[in-house]
């Protein structure tokens, strides 16, 4: 399905420090604010760039990760006019462009979280093509994301029949959520059920 797409485009080729994160953030927030209404893909491309720091990653890539679980979770903004706050959004943070140096300083930072990121390697519009997982995340999330992407989209049950893998379909609930929560994956309800999207088409390996 179409994804609303909010792109972040630096201009500088070396990205350090929080004030400068949140200064380029800023210049996306009329486009991003849409994520306190529905799901929003924060893109930043990173085809220029040369270097990256921590601090702008967690200012940027993985602040937009915690507002998203914070979302999930529906916790209360606190602090909300601070700026680098977390608050309740619908994004779903992806880096693009990146040269292997740069992946692998991205790699390095959500991995020494346990958590992972998408590169995104095709995109359109509307619509994220191709892309490879940074970071870390559990060999079962991967096998269940690989899973969803070769399906397409689809509910637990759906998963549980194209898989072959003997879990309940409790354990494919709790898979998929899982997923949501690392916000790899789009979910609209329908009836008593969630069907679940993965954010890229296509999946392939990083090294």
């Amino acid at each position: 399905m179409p994804l609303h797409i909010t792109l972040i485009r630096p201009s500088a080729a070396h990205l350090y420090g929080a004030t400068l994160a949140q200064e380029h953030l800023s210049l996306a927030t009329e486009d991003w604010s849409a994520s306190t209404r529905e799901d929003t893909v924060l893109m930043l491309d990173l085809d220029p760039v040369m270097s990256i720091t921590p601090s702008y990653l967690k200012a940027t890539m993985l602040w937009a990760l915690q507002c998203g679980q914070a979302e999930v979770q529906q916790r209360q903004a606190t602090a909300f006019s601070a700026p680098g706050s977390v608050r309740p959004l619908k994004l779903f943070p992806v880096v693009t462009g990146c040269s292997s140096d740069v992946a692998a300083d991205v790699h390095e930072f959500f991995l020494g979280r346990g958590l992972p990121i998408l590169h995104v390697t095709t995109s359109v519009v509307d619509r994220l093509i191709s892309g490879q997982i940074l970071g870390a995340l559990d060999p079962l999330l991967v096998r269940t994301f690989e899973t969803l992407v070769r399906v397409g989209k689809g509910t637990a049950a759906d998963l549980a029949s194209a898989s072959g893998e003997n879990i309940s379909l409790n354990g494919w609930n709790n898979r998929l959520a899982d997923l949501y929560l690392l916000r790899l994956v789009t979910r609209r309800r329908m009836g008593k059920f969630w069907v679940y999207a993965p954010l890229v088409e296509r999946i392939s390996p990083w090294a």
